[in-house]
């Protein structure tokens, strides 16, 4: 039952009666003050309902939790939305997932302010340990979704008090995010302070390590390479976590599930009964998966990146045989993708279209789901992904209770190191934390040495991108680094629709590690089916950061609006 208590929550926040719908409030929904949260079953029930923003807004196959990278280059949603129209930069301010992403994080402050008023005036009716507790979860949601804010919006609103009246939320007015960050900073420490001495283990909630690894995540989303490094080294220093032995069993249910898991530092929990299991296995399965829709997918871009196992990139490695591209790969390439060749759901998936027949796990030529010449509406990409994926949700794919980790120890210890590179401390320390994620036990690559700062760059934008890969952080890095403009102005691509790959061109690399594509060395003959899934596009002069909702801006001139939109 202690499990069930965040994802359920005991008290739902109730809109004000009579509030004007035509005006969004701040904050956007406020309970009946007078006569809840003034003992310590409601007010966990109160602190459990500010919890109800952190993997929101959903917006179709697009998903904080398992489907972030589809802003980036490594994964594909097929069906247009939001996703593909911000990678091809068509949007307009009046875009719906723009206001929808900004009440909801301002929804989440909203609660998060009550709750701290709420658990001041009511603390007398609470023991020590309970409002350290309480306080200590607050604090840490409301940087959460500040920070989420800062990082598409820039300067935002910041709001540590309820505001009472539409008046007042419309006469507030924009902080530079550089003094945002400072708050954000502060509201991490303090949650540390009254988190680090809790025994509570229930997932999903905020402890110390949290508040930690965020306040590192905040620094380094913001290029604060000294805080970044500090607030890592904390978390790495007390011995609280350490990487589990295996990649590949690390993002099962069973894993993920387990009190011992000793990697994971936040991390979503979904129950059928809460009402609130999710889709994952439908969106990401294959069409052998009992009707799996195949629309969240792995890009060739993504599988291209993959580095050979002596540490090389395919452009590179003497290890590497076109005709047998998915060979010698890092091993968190199989272990993250499903690739042509595997046995998956008990028959080889392969999506060529002159494979109407694929041989099952009995050695029996069958009819195979996933061909092109069965449906058009296979995996757009060639590839699906393994990461998360539970052959229990066949039958039931709508009803996913597999959790998804939000924040585990191998982020952060390659936060520590791109901070430490970053300032030019390229020490043991900092070798030490990339060549424990490089070394976990079912990964064995290389071991990297000292080398120059950018090299070690290079390196260690690689770990993110394939250590991290669906974990719904490449887009934000892609923005930090300035490399949006450079890595979504080239073609997303998918596997060949038909011919093998030993004919076509072979993939060069930037200086950063990402692939680089001359879209005319694949036409004509014989790369004419070489699949391009979209052409993307990212205006440097406007894209880096979102625009102010317009029903914002109508409600509040004076937020102003971001550059070019």
């Amino acid at each position: 039952m202690k499990k069930n208590l965040l994802y359920t929550g005991l008290i739902t926040l109730m809109l004000v009666a009579g509030c004007d719908s035509a005006l969004e409030r701040y904050p956007l929904d406020v309970p009946a003050v007078e006569t809840v949260y003034t003992n310590e079953t409601e007010i966990q029930g109160g602190v459990n309902a500010c919890y109800t923003f952190v993997v929101r807004p959903q917006n179709g196959y697009l998903s904080p939790e398992y489907s972030w990278d589809g802003l980036s280059d490594v994964l594909f949603i097929r069906g247009g939305g939001f996703a593909q129209n911000l990678i091809t930069s068509v949007l307009d301010f009046k875009d719906g997932y723009f206001r929808t992403y900004w009440l909801n994080m301002y929804q989440g402050i909203g609660r998060c302010n009550l709750m701290l008023q709420k658990i001041e005036d009511n603390k007398a009716s609470l023991s020590a340990d309970k409002l350290k507790q309480f306080q200590g979860e607050v604090y840490f949601l409301r940087a959460f979704y500040h920070l989420n804010l800062t990082n598409v919006f820039g300067d935002i609103v910041y709001l540590d008090k309820p505001v009472p009246t539409v008046a007042d939320g419309k006469a507030v007015t924009r902080l530079a995010k550089a003094e945002v960050m400072k708050k954000i900073y502060a509201d991490f420490d303090k949650s540390a302070e009254m988190l680090v001495s809790s025994t509570v283990k229930t997932l999903g909630r905020a402890t110390w390590g949290a508040a930690m690894a965020y306040k590192a995540r905040a620094a380094l989303q913001n290029n604060d390479w000294a805080t970044a490094a500090a607030a890592a080294k904390t978390v790495i220093d007390s011995k609280k976590y350490s990487l589990m032995p295996s990649y590949g069993t690390l993002f099962t249910e069973a894993v993920l599930n387990n009190p011992a898991n000793t990697e994971q530092i936040l991390t979503q929990g979904h129950l059928l009964t809460a009402g609130n299991a999710t889709s994952f296995p439908q969106f990401a399965g294959s069409r052998s998966m009992n009707t799996g829709w195949v629309t969240i997918v792995p890009t060739q871009n993504l599988v291209d990146s993959y580095h050979c196992t002596d540490g090389l990139d395919i452009s590179k490695s003497p290890l590497y045989d076109k005709t047998k591209p998915y060979e010698n790969r890092d091993p968190r390439m199989r272990h993250s993708l499903v690739v042509p060749g595997d046995m998956w759901n008990g028959i080889i998936y392969d999506t060529r279209s002159d494979k109407p027949q694929i041989m099952n796990s009995a050695g029996v030529m069958v009819k195979n789901p996933d061909s092109y010449a069965t449906t058009v509406f296979t995996s757009f990409t060639g590839y699906l992904i393994r990461k998360y994926y539970d052959f229990k949700y066949i039958g039931k794919l709508s009803q996913c209770e597999t959790p998804f980790i939000l924040c585990r120890y191998a982020e952060v210890l390659l936060t520590y190191a791109e901070a430490k590179i970053e300032l030019n401390q390229i020490d043991a320390d900092c070798l030490s934390a990339i060549n424990l994620v490089r070394g976990r036990a079912d990964v064995n690559m290389p071991a990297v040495s000292a080398q120059s700062q950018a090299a070690m760059r290079k390196i260690v934008r690689y770990e993110r991108k394939v250590e991290l890969f669906n974990e719904n952080l490449r887009y934000i890095d892609l923005l930090r680094w300035k490399r949006a403009e450079v890595v979504l102005t080239r073609p997303i691509f998918g596997r060949p629709v038909l011919g093998e790959f030993n004919v076509y061109p072979s993939v060069q690399f930037d200086e950063f590690g990402d692939p680089i594509y001359n879209e005319a060395n694949y036409v004509p003959h014989p790369s004419t089916d070489y699949r391009v899934l979209i052409r993307t596009n990212f205006n440097k002069n406007r894209d880096y950061l979102w625009p102010i909702p317009e029903t914002e801006l109508n409600l509040n001139p004076g937020l102003g609006q971001n550059p070019g939109w």
